[in-house]
């Protein structure tokens, strides 16, 4: 039985989809600057093989699990355990219900050959409405993991070419969304600390004379538009250098290691301090204390400084440098422009 009954010669199909589902999706569009169709032939492409709706590719693993561990001579007990498992594998898959919204869009040559014709794909026995519901199950599984497993998911090509030279050792040039080119050594592909996106930590390479002694730069996975290997030029980390790089990310934080250190003075108020001592993520080392009790200095990016201090409020303000505390004024003033209505009651 084919898996595209639904799709015509232009392999196209109609998807329907939960609110959740599609909410996800569009949200996805934007973090991704991609077409809906686009994203959805990407989730069938890299998640179809380790998703759970995949029961064929699932059942085909745990029947080689349980055959090297029992053998061949325990025919029977592995046969009863496969059927189990497939109950089980086909009971799991959820049944949404509450469906809200349906698309159109166009299977890709690639995601046709591996959904009609590729030996192991074997769906169609378990998805006796064809490959519209397996589609939809796949991308609703999709849409409820986690953004950062959905970043992963949908820049897999990017990060697994990162991961095996960081692997390897050796050196790539990458492509940036901003149309800059870098040639970089990979220390870690690592998430913020509350796990919102990923990040390419790296040292730069001078291009031109392949010198080593680059800056540290942190780059979003999902920035990066390509990527180009250059196994002849060696991606290794020095015990020092690995040092300075952790303590840096340590510091500065794994999204501001790119920005230059400078010494930012701020000024609290008496609940300044009292949220500066309980709002801890992220808190920018402090290098001195006035005499005054309410006057700090500390060393960090001014990436970091803005992204901190903007949650005081108006109980911290930066004093040095300036070009920082212009930053952040222009911040506070776009955001109290949002609503004009109650500018007269401060």
């Amino acid at each position: 039985m084919s898996l595209f009954p639904e799709i015509n010669t232009e392999n196209k199909l109609r998807l329907t989809l939960t609110y959740l589902a599609m909410n996800i999706l569009r949200e996805d569009q934007k973090d991704f600057d991609i077409g809906i169709a686009a994203l959805v032939n990407r989730i069938i492409a890299y998640y179809s093989t380790e998703a759970k709706a995949s029961i064929s590719i699932r059942l085909s693993e745990y029947k080689k699990s349980v055959e090297s561990t029992l053998g061949d001579r325990h025919r029977e007990i592995i046969d009863a355990l496969v059927s189990a498992e497939k109950k089980n594998l086909m009971e799991s898959v959820p049944v949404y219900r509450d469906k809200s919204e349906s698309f159109l869009l166009r299977i890709n040559n690639s995601n046709m050959f591996l959904l009609t014709e590729d030996p192991t794909s074997g769906e169609e026995e378990y998805y006796s409405k064809g490959i519209k519901a397996y589609a939809e199950a796949l991308v609703e599984e999709f849409c409820r993991l986690p953004f950062i497993k959905r970043e992963r998911i949908y820049y897999k090509d990017i990060y697994d070419q990162l991961a095996m030279a960081m692997k390897n050792e050796y050196a790539v040039y990458i492509e940036h969304s901003f149309g800059k080119r870098y040639l970089i050594r990979i220390y870690d592909l690592t998430t913020d600390p509350l796990s919102t996106y990923t990040y390419v930590v790296c040292r730069l390479i001078n291009m031109k004379n392949k010198q080593m002694n680059g800056r540290i730069y942190s780059f979003r996975l999902s920035r990066i538009e390509k990527v180009i290997a250059k196994p002849s030029v060696s991606g290794a980390f020095t015990a020092e250098e690995k040092k300075s790089t952790a303590n840096a990310i340590a510091s500065n934080g794994v999204q501001f290691v790119s920005d230059r250190i400078n010494t930012i003075v701020v000024r609290f108020t008496n609940e300044g301090l009292k949220m500066f001592n309980s709002n801890l993520h992220l808190r920018p080392h402090i290098s001195k204390i006035h005499d005054d009790g309410h006057t700090f200095e500390f060393e960090c990016t001014s990436g970091q400084a803005i992204f901190y201090f903007r949650r005081l409020g108006a109980t911290a303000k930066i004093i040095k440098p300036a070009f920082v505390a212009k930053e952040l004024a222009i911040w506070f003033q776009n955001a109290a422009e949002t609503y004009p209505e109650y500018r007269n009651l401060i």
